[in-house]
């Protein structure tokens, strides 16, 4: 069984004959490094928009995860190449797993750096194996044993609506898919929707067989805002903010619960820097990725892939 890593991030430098075909050609050297490392880096290749990212993830053999919904705005490029979740650029993203939300999510996510950001713009990765052991042991246990719980709410002209998140036209669609998803739902009295979805905080990673920290307990909840967005929220919309979360049996988290959950992702993180050309291979239950602030106009690109959920089997 791999091990955990605690060292450098694996690279490999692509060939500027054919680098598509060597892609292919090492895809499963690339394979076997990310389920040691969380994660692989290839630099060199010629990415210059959405169908080199394509042309990547057809040369690694990563099929395309459609998601079931959509956390907030992305650019959709087709053939399952969208762009990162919106966020300012002068702004960190705490690591975090695409879908961890969801039952059906990616299992594979491609990064591909089209136009490097200027100065020191980093990924930041979290070995997810290693969380647990930052954390005290006592909130370590509750989510290992109750998992979590997710409240989002859709307010007309907040946000993206319940139609965007979920891609349906009308009630019947939607009462459909979150009964397949396993999201319970009401409406208000004013016609809004109220979501609520309880996930394991802890899943066994299906070819290791490593337990692995998946949630977004903490990236999710309102604590997690800045203070003033906060206050708005809360004046605006009272108890029903629209993204919340909450132990499994529904008890808030402390200030104390955030800081802790936010320091174990910081004591496992490392800093890739980016480079243009850069294709971020992750696995997404053995790492959770982030950012660092960016500067000038970087632009980047994403391959949700290898859709996994009850019932999937992964390949090693």
């Amino acid at each position: 069984m791999p091990s955990p890593w605690e060292g450098p991030l694996p690279s490999f430098c692509a060939p500027t004959g054919s680098p598509f075909s060597w892609l292919h050609d090492t895809a499963e050297t690339i394979r076997d490094r990310m389920l040691v490392n969380g994660a692989v880096l290839v630099r060199g290749l010629p990415l210059d928009g959405p169908n080199s990212l394509v042309e990547a993830r057809t040369a690694l053999g990563i099929t395309i995860h459609t998601p079931v919904e959509a956390f907030n705005q992305r650019n959709n490029f087709g053939n399952g190449i969208v762009s990162p979740i919106s966020w300012p650029d002068e702004r960190n993203i705490c690591p975090f797993q695409e879908g961890s939300f969801s039952r059906v999510f990616p299992s594979v996510v491609l990064t591909a750096c089209i136009t490097a950001p200027d100065g020191d713009g980093q990924a930041h990765l979290s070995d997810t194996r290693r969380i647990a052991a930052h954390l005290p042991a006592t909130l370590a246990d509750r989510i290992r044993t109750d998992g979590w719980t997710m409240t989002r709410v859709f307010h007309d002209g907040f946000g993206i609506s319940w139609r965007e998140a979920f891609g349906v036209a009308d009630r019947g669609e939607l009462d459909r898919l979150l009964a397949t998803a396993g999201i319970e739902s009401h409406w208000l009295p004013n016609g809004t929707l109220r979501t609520v979805r309880h996930r394991p905080g802890v899943i066994e990673h299906p070819a290791t067989g490593d337990e692995c920290w998946f949630n977004q307990i903490s990236f999710l909840n309102a604590g997690s805002l800045e203070p003033a967005e906060r206050a708005i929220m809360t004046k605006a919309f009272g108890q029903d903010i629209p993204m919340d979360t909450f132990f499994g049996d529904g008890s808030p988290l402390s200030e104390e619960d955030l800081a802790a959950i936010q320091h174990a992702y910081d004591s496992v993180k490392i800093g890739v820097p980016w480079r243009s050309g850069d294709l971020l291979i992750t696995d997404n239950i053995l790492t959770a990725q982030g950012r660092s602030s960016f500067a000038g106009s970087p632009e980047f690109l994403l391959a949700l892939g290898e859709e996994f959920g009850p019932g999937s089997v992964r390949r090693r």
